[in-house]
């Protein structure tokens, strides 16, 4: 988190970031066990996801396939922008909405949702 915030320019900078959710609706192929779901509903869970790799000669599949597990943390509701206020902290910026009064450097959430089995969070980087 705080590499992207860094990389983006505080006079203008705009960062999305989709994760996966632990919440998952009935159109997901990713398909999450009782298991997988999150323990305490504050921290995700890592799970191991299948990939599934087609080896194809000319564009065609020829039915052989090789399926590799890839970690990936799916992440719980509000994980995500904590993680940003986290890192804003650490880099002393604040989270709020920009500042009027010079010399202040932050991070707005403009938005913090979920969306087809994916949170996001929309930054904006400022400085006055």
């Amino acid at each position: 988190m705080q590499r992207l915030i860094q990389a983006v320019n505080p006079q203008h900078g705009r960062v999305l970031i989709y994760v996966w959710a632990i919440e998952q609706d009935e159109l997901s192929k990713r398909k999450v066990t009782e298991d997988d779901k999150a323990d305490d509903n504050v921290n995700g869970k890592d799970v191991m996801v299948p990939w599934v790799l087609s080896k194809a000669l000319g564009g065609e599949r020829q039915g052989d396939q090789e399926v590799f597990n890839r970690y990936y943390h799916m992440f719980a509701k509000g994980e995500l922008a904590a993680l940003v206020i986290d890192a804003a902290q650490i880099m002393g910026l604040v989270v709020e909405p920009p500042a009027t009064e010079k010399g202040r450097q932050g991070v707005e959430i403009v938005q913090d949702d979920w969306e087809r089995s994916n949170y996001y969070v929309e930054l904006r980087r400022w400085s006055s």
